[in-house]
């Protein structure tokens, strides 16, 4: 038994509570070096009294590349939990591991309480259970200065025309918040419940990400009147809406930092920053600046929201639009550069205001340290929806595609992992059919396995119908409305895909996740109850059978049993 192989950590993911009296354990082991995991548990005391201890068996789930998972649903009547796990391996040897570690399999170290790992009272308010209405919400996010120019008298004096290439880092083309109140009835359509939109505050950009005032509507965008009618109206349809706030650096025509390069030293906004040297500004021999910056982007001077008097003035922001608009959830921009405290003091003061808040940072990696402990439901989930662009450009295996997804559906408790944000592309990616060689079938496919996957899943504005477009800034292209988005054939597609994922959002959100690997066919498996969900991809170069006889809901390259090259099935038993 490679002992290296197993761990658990009490009071962390591995024992994710799922509800009141509920959790999920959860032990790790080498791949293929295990044959049974038992848990031996209860109530301490109750022990010390003299009741015995329960013994269950946890069951394989989820294997990566290179560690097996296994998981067991837990019902604990007192709410009080001592526990240790007895590990059998291939050849039937066995051990118990516990708090202190590895020890013998005997009647004696069984009796020892030292040896048992303890969760002294479990309490649903230290889970931070998400929202419930995430898990059944599919996002739309806009990049509003592209998606529809609803009032050309607010645009700014060089608008372009609506579409007209190529698009350059600075160009406008007059995008608003009428142009997406004017198309409400489209996206509800399309099956979109969530609107998440890139920031809409005072910038002199198109982005909006270098903000100069948290509290004021870009005046291209439109007025708080405008915004209003588009948030009571998206609520009318059944919609969220979710803005975006930049809380890591502001932009550097914003009052605070020009008062700093007015003042110096003595401006009372002077520790607002992160500020090396005085006068700020850059090195006349090295170049370099001598303040810190997101990235190295002296536009964007970084906030020290380590300052009271800052994290006051973010708190004041959110619960603002919170409060007085009525939104329902906040997107962080570059969450993992902003200190936890930080976080903690924005979500707690959010969570008093709306209780079902939903809280959301922006990550491009595996970023568990940003989820509970007071801080956000879930983070942008890259790290999953990433590989399946690799995936379907046949940049990977199959069953390494399998190992690396299944290690990131094992990074957040079970609640967090249902409300993660997945989206194939955004702002700040090229487009997922122009990565994937501008094929629309790989795109329906990589949806598809999407949708398939634990989390809330996203779409950029214009995938619809297809929307081509490489790094920054072409994958920000206008929203094409001509021809109508509805009379082409990936509307059709995507439409009905969102329609079916809503209509299952709790079922994908309480079943058992498992993967097959027929020949060049990878087989996703969502299981619960009576119930059975498969979807089937063919990732090779010939047609193959399908195992299943399922009844398909939705299919490309399907004709019976056989599945083309390229081909997939969507199929529900």
């Amino acid at each position: 038994m490679q002992l290296a192989g197993i761990s658990h950590r009490a009071e962390s993911a591995d024992t994710a509570i799922l509800a009141d009296h509920q959790l999920l354990m959860r032990l790790r082991t080498a791949l293929d070096d295990v044959q049974q995991v038992e848990l031996i548990y209860g109530d301490m005391y109750l022990w010390q009294a003299g009741t015995p201890l329960q013994h269950a068996q946890l069951r394989p789930t989820l294997a990566t590349q290179a560690q097996q998972y296994w998981t067991l649903p837990v019902t604990v009547p007192t709410n009080r939990l001592i526990y240790a796990f007895k590990l059998t391996d291939l050849n039937g040897a066995t051990i118990g591991y516990g708090d202190d570690g590895f020890f013998e399999d005997t009647a004696t170290n069984w009796a020892t309480t030292g040896h048992y790992f303890h969760l002294p009272y479990l309490h649903v308010s230290d889970a931070e259970l998400p929202p419930a209405w995430v898990k059944s919400t599919v996002w739309y996010q806009i990049f509003p200065e592209r998606f529809a120019n609803g009032d050309a008298g607010n645009d700014p004096a060089d608008t372009q025309p609506w579409g007209q290439g190529p698009v350059k880092p600075d160009s406008f083309y007059g995008g608003d918040l009428r142009g997406i109140i004017d198309h409400l009835d489209d996206l509800a359509d399309l099956g979109i419940n969530g609107l998440y939109l890139c920031p809409i505050f005072t910038s002199p950009s198109n982005h909006k990400y270098d903000t100069l005032d948290h509290f004021e509507i870009d005046p291209h965008f439109g007025t708080k009147k405008d915004f209003q009618e588009l948030v009571d109206g998206a609520h009318a349809r059944g919609m969220r809406v979710m803005l975006d706030a930049v809380f890591n650096h502001f932009g550097a025509a914003s009052p605070q930092w020009q008062d700093v390069v007015k003042n110096g030293a003595k401006s009372r906004f002077a520790d607002w920053f992160h500020i090396h040297d005085w006068p700020v500004g850059r090195d006349q021999q090295t170049g370099a600046l001598n303040y810190e910056t997101f990235g190295t982007t002296a536009s964007m001077p970084k906030l020290n929201t380590q300052n009271p008097a800052v994290r006051d003035y973010l708190i004041e922001i959110t619960t603002y639009w919170l409060s007085q608009l009525d939104i329902d959830a906040w997107r962080f921009d570059v969450a993992d550069e902003v200190d936890h405290g930080t976080w903690r003091a924005i979500c707690a003061a959010l969570r008093a205001v709306k209780p079902d808040v939903y809280l959301l940072g922006e990550a491009w990696h595996s970023s568990p340290s940003l989820i509970g402990n007071g801080q956000f439901d879930a983070v942008m989930n890259y790290p999953l929806t990433q590989p399946i662009l690799a995936l379907f450009n046949h940049e990977l295996t199959l069953k390494d595609y399998v190992g690396k997804t299944n290690l990131q559906l094992t990074q957040y408790p079970r609640p967090n992992q249902q409300v993660m944000l997945n989206a194939l592309d955004t702002h700040d990616t090229a487009r997922a059919i122009t990565v994937m060689g501008g094929q629309p079938q790989r795109l329906q496919a990589a949806l598809t396995l999407m949708m398939l996957l634990p989390g809330s899943p996203c779409l950029y504005y214009g995938t619809e119908v297809g929307l081509p477009g490489g790094p920054d800034p072409d994958n920000r292209r206008c929203m094409p409305w001509q021809p109508a988005p509805a009379t082409t054939k990936m509307y059709g597609f995507v439409r009905a895909l969102l329609v079916w994922r809503r209509q299952q959002a709790e079922f994908l959100a309480t079943s058992a996740l498992s993967w097959q690997i027929e020949g060049n066919c990878l087989v996703l498996i969502r299981q619960h109850a009576d119930q059975t969900v498969t979807g089937t991809f063919n990732l090779g170069k010939s047609a193959q059978t399908m195992a299943n006889d399922g009844m398909t809901v939705l299919a490309v390259g399907q004709q019976g049993q056989q599945l083309a090259a390229g081909g997939f099935s969507l199929q529900v038993q």
